[in-house]
């Protein structure tokens, strides 16, 4: 009989990893262990495993989309601290070693990939080559010359460093790209009711997230647009 369950660290990272075939969630959430008198208790192991499947999921989604997680991910030294309770009946702990150890490779791969992709997007450059198609491109624009209205172009393309922690880009894209389209309206047709005042563009918020939009440039920036909406309004309304 054992007279106590210990808690167990796994030695992991000591051993060469086989790296032929990448871990991915499915491989994951349908992996099976031996069973043995004494190994890691079942339950911890397989809760574990579920929220790397779930994370290795979001990081892969990330990835292909080249945007960045909300919530932090699992990282590949977290894996290799994990620690799992030793219990009778439990997953033999060299399988389970040597599983984790290929989620290490494959999560290290990941994050690389995300770091790599958000620091060629967040660096400021020129382009090296013409462009392949006629599309705007989402560069640093030269600045505008003070006191020339903004066009719809002018915001749809306009781009803010980032800092660890600043406005989600995704929200401030959103918002911006709504406000390009209501400028392209109403300059396209002027008589036409703006959908967008300048107290909207004042009142509005956004969460803060990591590698986020610096948030003074963007503060600055509706500032801008808040204030040439008013200056509008008020002709609107002496017009009226």
């Amino acid at each position: 009989m054992l007279g106590s369950i210990v808690q167990l660290g796994a030695r992991r990272g000591t051993r060469p990893m086989n790296t032929d075939g990448r871990v991915t969630p499915e491989v994951i959430r349908g992996k099976t262990f031996k069973k043995v008198r004494r190994g890691y208790r079942v339950g911890e192991v397989d809760q574990f495993l579920e929220r790397v499947a779930d994370d290795l999921e979001r990081l892969r989604e990330h990835v292909r989309r080249g945007t960045v997680p909300v919530e932090s991910p699992l990282t590949p030294e977290q894996v290799e601290q994990k620690k799992f309770t030793g219990a009778w009946r439990g997953y033999t702990m060299q399988e389970v070693d040597e599983f984790l150890d290929g989620i290490v490779v494959e999560l290290r791969r990941l994050h690389e990939e995300l770091a790599e992709e958000e620091e060629w997007r967040s660096a400021p450059r020129a382009p090296l080559q013409p462009p392949l198609h006629t599309a705007p491109m989402r560069s640093l624009p030269p600045p505008e010359p003070p006191g020339r209205p903004l066009t719809a172009r002018d915001v749809a393309s306009k781009v803010f460093a980032r800092e660890p922690r600043g406005y989600r880009v995704d929200e401030v894209d959103q918002f911006l790209g709504f406000v390009a389209v209501e400028l392209a309206r109403v300059s396209a047709d002027p008589d036409a009711l703006p959908r967008l005042a300048a107290r909207d563009i004042a009142a509005k918020r956004f969460t803060l997230g990591p590698r986020g939009y610096v948030m003074h440039e963007v503060d600055d920036f509706l500032n801008r647009l808040a204030t040439q909406l008013a200056e509008h309004e008020s002709g609107w309304s002496t017009a009226g």
